[in-house]
């Protein structure tokens, strides 16, 4: 390493050099050296030449011991070496000579001030301070490997080491930010005042003086604790012959066992039910869902520290609806409301609620006519629009009437849904699991806000009503311009019938451009049909 010079000299008047030619001065100035344990360093002495040199001995000493004197060494140091200067001349013609004191493998003990003395009857002297840099060795950590410890107790970690400069201690932790959510932490002391499962992991301890290599330690830590179990999902839908997964988190030491439950029976592993564990994540897999499948369903951990449990549900109902129409009609009294569901199973119907909002509940909820604002009312206030049948209004919160309309869903391949129900259940196909349907409200009164809510039913009953929609009428008609009317083709005698069916009013979109697949569809149900009435002979 290199050494750090700073001037440091030392003469009895005060002069560099004294003009006196009959006696020597030095041409080098007293200086610091900061050297690297295990380097060399060379000291510089060099004097002018005079008449009467000879007469005068060039000395080191580091502080009163004697090292050299003239050309002879007097310490029995084996790395300390004299070397003498041949006597030269510069531009001015002076003439200079001198000894350098040579210092190998330097170590601690080197550290302190070496003097080069002019002997006379007023000696004159510089001095060489040397300083042993020393790269940074940790001495003491602790714990000194490992801390199992409960959760919520106190941990200390302690990290102490040597070095010149003194070294900086530096706690880090491997592939993973601080508990203080910081990159590091400087100190010799490191505290975590309650422990929990985040606290868990690899601390090292870095010290650090920029001298050599930084030195490190490690200490795990293992906080131990009873499970702890998050549910991935809560509701999970599904649908006959599909395959749904069940996903708990669990986290726990020591490791935890889990056992999967339908209601309060223990679910064993089966052709139907298989279980996975991919690091803190455990599912439970059903294959070919029956109706017996859906329910409740618990995930219970253990460990010797206690245990734990996530509760899930596998519903076949669809899932809340969700409106996707813009929020500001085209038209005064008019207005296409659209909305999207996911079901595994075809979807029966809709029930669409809406009402006049009054201007206490727009300034709440409307500040901004174009923008979709949904939020969660509370449901219980609404209880009574859940489940059964209903037709006409009912008065709800807010003091205005829900008008409602019951709308039967058309299957994405142009026919009622209820059409399916005459394939009979060994004709095997999935239909679309995402539905979407838009209904044409009218009678609306110009330039007003509106609110709706709207639900959906499927083989498995009606799910919850979805959040409230906002949306607004205009002042005046926008003027549009006529778009061209599509070419149907194919249209047949089973395309008649199953407009027919339904009321005019609540038609939505019935995917005429897919006859092919109607076709199909109704060529396997009279095929099956044919084969049932086979067999039933």
């Amino acid at each position: 390493m290199d050494a750090f010079a700073t001037p440091t000299a030392r003469f009895p008047d005060g002069n560099f050099l004294e003009e006196d030619k009959f006696s020597p001065g030095f041409l080098t100035l007293g200086q610091k050296y900061s050297i690297a344990i295990g380097s060399t360093v060379v000291l510089p002495c060099k004097i002018n030449e005079t008449e009467n040199s000879s007469q005068y001995v060039l000395a080191w000493k580091r502080d009163i011991a004697v090292l050299t004197a003239g050309n002879v060494k007097v310490t029995v140091n084996p790395r300390i070496r004299l070397m003498p200067l041949q006597a030269h001349s510069d531009l001015q013609g002076t003439l200079s000579t001198g000894y350098n004191l040579e210092i190998r493998d330097v170590r601690n003990s080197d550290t302190g001030d070496y003097i080069c003395q002019i002997g006379s009857m007023e000696p004159k002297e510089i001095v060489h301070t040397l300083e042993i840099l020393e790269p940074p060795k940790i001495d003491f950590i602790a714990p000194a490997n490992k801390l199992d410890i409960h959760k919520g107790a106190p941990i200390r970690l302690e990290c102490r080491a040597s070095g010149n400069p003194t070294p900086k201690i530096i706690w880090s932790r491997k592939n993973n930010v601080m508990p203080n959510g910081e990159a590091n932490t400087t100190g010799n002391v490191l505290d975590i005042v309650h422990a929990n499962r985040h606290s868990s992991g690899h601390y090292k301890c870095t010290a650090d003086n920029r001298v050599g290599q930084p030195d490190f330690k490690d200490v795990f830590i293992n906080v131990m604790y009873p499970p702890e179990v998050e549910v991935e999902q809560p509701i999970v839908h599904s649908g006959l012959g599909y395959e749904a997964q069940l996903v708990c988190t669990v986290h726990g030491e020591p490791i935890p066992s889990v056992v999967w439950y339908q209601d309060a029976t223990q679910i064993g592993i089966t052709e139907q039910f298989s279980q996975q564990n991919r690091g803190n994540k455990y599912s439970l897999i059903i294959r070919n869902v029956s109706y017996s499948d859906i329910g409740n369903y618990t995930c219970q951990a253990s460990n010797a520290l206690g245990k734990d449990r996530g509760t899930l549900s596998l519903s076949g109902l669809p899932t809340l609806c969700y409106f996707d129409s813009p929020t500001l009609s085209n038209y005064k009294d008019q207005y296409n409301i659209s909305w999207t569901v996911q079901s595994y199973s075809p979807i029966r119907e809709y029930r669409l609620f809406f009402r006049l909002a009054t201007k206490h509940m727009h300034i709440m909820h409307h500040d901004k006519s174009l923008d979709n604002h949904i939020y969660s009312e509370i449901m219980a206030a609404n209880s009574h629009l859940y489940t059964g049948s209903y037709s006409g209004s009912v008065t709800a919160h807010g003091g205005e009437q829900w008008e409602n309309v019951v709308i039967p869903e058309m299957s994405d391949y142009g026919v009622p849904s209820h059409f399916f129900n005459k394939v009979p259940t060994f004709t095997s196909f999935h239909l679309t699991t995402r539905h979407r349907m838009n209904f044409q409200l009218k009678n609306l009164k110009p330039a007003s806000n509106y609110e709706a809510r709207v639900q959906a039913r499927n083989d498995h009953g009606w799910n919850k009503l979805s959040s409230i929609f906002h949306f607004s009428t205009r002042t005046e008609d926008m003027e549009l311009e006529p778009s061209p009317q599509p070419a149907v083709h194919g249209a047949g005698l089973l395309d008649k019938n199953i407009l027919k069916s339904n009321d005019a009013s609540t038609m939505v979109d019935y995917h005429t451009s897919k006859p092919l697949t109607l076709f199909i569809l109704t060529i396997v149900y009279h095929v099956s049909t044919l084969c049932f009435s086979i067999s039933a002979a």
